[in-house]
């Protein structure tokens, strides 16, 4: 197994655990996160996923946060509401204090928009398409690997979290606007982001 994956994905159950320690006690946290940690492991021994990139996303990324909305929902936890407040509070302002460090770079909306792009052409997690305008640029995404895993895990409604950390993550921004009208995760045709040079 890939080190950096391994890496990654511990870091995601640490922050885990610290978070539901913090909401629901230790005992339960840990109860819950052994039961979390069981079913993501099944889920990825599961999946035909054939693409190693793929796996690895699901792995370290996806499968943490779903299988734990799944195991709160199994033990007559609010898995809705700690899962909101986990994606408002701790994931969400995490990803958005990366951003907004790195936007004090010079030209960072041009260094945005050319990373973004090279990482939604390269990567097989989205069959999307990508433009650019005049002061902005556009990606429509038409499958999603976060939402077909939710789906393939039996919780199409666990996608909302990860497009709502989108919103957390890129909103007020200095250097670059968000705008997003509708996401697969909350039943849209299609996500349509729209970034834009302020």
């Amino acid at each position: 197994m890939n080190k950096n994956v391994q890496k990654k994905e511990a870091q995601m159950w640490a922050q885990l655990e610290e978070y539901l320690v913090q909401e629901l006690g230790r005992d339960t946290a840990r109860t819950i996160l052994t039961e979390s940690q069981a079913k993501a492991r099944a889920f990825l021994a599961a999946s035909n996923e054939p693409s190693p990139t793929r796996r690895a996303t699901m792995q370290d990324t996806i499968l943490p946060r779903v299988a734990t909305y799944l195991a709160l929902k199994e033990a007559g936890q609010d898995a809705e509401g700690l899962m909101e407040r986990y994606t408002r509070t701790v994931a969400g302002p995490s990803m958005h204090a990366f951003y907004a460090k790195a936007e004090k770079v010079p030209f960072f909306y041009a260094i945005f928009k050319a990373l973004f792009g090279m990482v939604t052409r390269k990567s097989d997690a989205w069959v999307s398409d990508f433009a650019v305008q005049k002061g902005q640029f556009t990606l429509d995404i038409h499958r999603c690997l976060w939402y077909d895993t939710c789906c393939a895990c039996g919780a199409p409604e666990a996608c909302r979290f990860f497009c709502e950390c989108d919103n957390y993550t890129y909103g007020d921004l200095k250097k670059v606007g968000f705008a997003r009208t509708q996401t697969l995760g909350t039943g849209g045709d299609k996500c349509d982001f729209r970034f834009y040079k302020k």
